[in-house]
Formats: structure tokens, C-alpha cells, sequence
């Protein structure tokens, strides 16, 4: 299966870069959690809706303006002014993480970081795959990258029932208007363009309104009035747009089935 590795050295090589890239940036996302005054807690003392639209209508700004009373674990006290796309009101509480200098809302989007490591070292692993292969021949080189397969079905599979076990709460949220995105880089010599969902939810009998991270190049992709589903996770208070990917399941499988057909190629 593995003999001609011309091209899929540079393929290898490749995807087990961009894996080394992907471990090691959770890896560092898990850690900035357990820095000794990272996590602080804010309390909402304004806030103000900031937004903007275009002579034709258009919405082109939506954030909220916070003010926030912030407490670290020390019973240090201070302000802080904060930007969100999400509505918070006053007197809520926040959680907050400091990164470089920088406080943001909390984000635990990141795997563990032992499932990190594990990521990183299964990316250096198949980026330095065509040497070992060189040197351990081809029956046992396509026995390492079999078995590299098999451990990388088994990570995947771990981070997806990791990510699934999370007690979510599911909430139906409606779009109600659509933020049209312009930048300056031009793409085949046209602006690029974006559209991102102004999504209201009700959370706790209060209405709310947030805008996705999520976006399209085109608008009819997000009808108003049309329903969406979220997922609140009421112990890190995220707002969570999409659930465990299925695609994790599939790409599982497709690694499983890789590794059994280099197994039997050889035997």
C-alpha cells in the first residue's frame, strides 16, 4: 500500500504539520487556564448597544459596549471596559480569561491538554514518518503508519465523546437580521464579502441577541425569521453554535479502515 512514496511523503508530511500546528495550539489554549490569574470574574456595570448600518439599510455594526467590575483571585478589584457580540445586562456575571495581556470572555472550545499532547506528538510522529521509513524499510514503515492511523482513529474518537458529554442545555434561537461584512483585501479583484446571523434566543426567560461567529459569502444564506439551534452550557456560561461534529466519527472510521488495509497490504 505504502511502497511508492513519492507523493505521499509530501501528502504525510504535510498533514502531520498541520496536526503538530493543531495539538500544540490547543495544548497552549488548555494551559493558559491553569496560569496562576487567568481566570477572573467580571461584573456587568453598563452596557450599551453599539450599531451601525450603511445608506442602504444594511447592518454593518452590532456589538455591546461593557463595563465591567472585574475580581481576581487575590480580591483585587478593577475596571474594565470589554466588546461583545453577545447581550449581557446589568449586574450579570462573567466569565473572563486574561491571554498576553489581553481579557476576553471565556472560551473552553480547546481539548484537554493531555488530548493535546497527544495530538502533537501523533503530528510530529507522521511529519517525521519518511525517515523512519527510509530506514525501517518498507514492510515496517507501513506497519508505523498503520499503527499512527490507528492511534490518530482513536484521538479522534476520544474528542469527539469528550465534547459530547458535555451537559448542554438546547436553546431555539431566530435570526433576525443579517451583518453585512466588507474588508479591503480583494479576492479575483472583488472586496470580499461576509454575512454573519444577529441571532436572538431566549435564555432564563430573558430575551437576548448575539452575533455568530459564524459566516457566509452569501446573503440568502441566513433567511430572517428562520429558526437555528444553539446549546448554552450553563457550568462555563458559553453560548455554543454547533455541537460535537459528526465529521469526527467519519474521520475515525476512515483512519481505522486506512490502517487495516496497510496491515494486511504487508502481511
Amino acid at each position: 500500500m505504502f511502497g511508492n512514496m513519492s507523493i505521499q511523503t509530501i501528502f504525510i508530511v504535510l498533514i502531520g504539520a498541520a496536526v503538530f500546528v493543531l495539538g500544540t495550539s490547543n495544548l497552549r489554549a488548555c494551559l493558559r487556564f491553569r496560569r496562576k490569574g487567568a481566570l477572573i470574574t467580571g461584573k456587568v456595570m453598563n452596557a450599551r448597544l453599539v450599531e451601525k448600518r450603511d445608506p442602504q439599510g444594511k447592518l454593518i455594526q452590532h456589538y455591546y459596549e461593557l463595563t465591567l467590575s472585574c475580581h481576581e483571585g487575590n480580591n483585587k478589584t478593577f475596571q474594565q471596559k470589554l466588546n461583545s457580540t453577545r447581550q449581557y445586562e446589568k449586574g450579570e456575571e462573567i466569565k473572563l480569561i486574561r491571554n498576553a495581556g489581553k481579557i476576553t470572555p471565556l472560551n473552553t472550545g480547546a481539548v484537554s491538554a493531555g488530548m493535546g499532547f497527544a495530538i502533537a506528538i501523533e503530528g510530529m510522529l507522521l511529519a517525521v514518518f519518511p525517515v523512519v521509513y527510509n530506514n525501517a524499510g518498507e514492510k515496517q514503515g507501513s506497519l508505523i503508519l498503520s499503527a499512527l492511523f490507528l492511534v490518530g482513529g482513536l484521538i479522534a474518537l476520544a474528542s469527539y465523546l469528550g465534547k459530547r458529554k458535555k451537559n448542554l442545555t438546547e436553546i431555539t434561537g431566530t435570526i433576525t437580521d443579517v451583518l453585512y461584512y466588507k474588508t479591503e483585501e480583494k479576492k479575483l479583484s472583488k472586496p470580499v464579502e461576509s454575512y454573519y446571523p444577529l441571532i436572538q434566543y431566549n435564555l432564563n426567560g430573558k430575551k437576548r441577541t448575539f452575533l455568530s461567529s459564524y459566516n457566509s459569502s452569501r446573503e440568502s444564506t441566513y433567511k430572517k425569521d428562520s429558526t437555528v439551534t444553539l446549546y448554552y452550557d450553563p457550568e462555563t456560561q458559553e453560548l455554543i453554535e454547533k455541537k460535537a461534529s459528526p465529521a469526527m466519527l467519519v474521520l475515525t472510521v476512515a483512519l481505522w479502515i486506512m490502517a487495516v488495509v496497510g496491515i494486511v497490504s504487508v502481511l
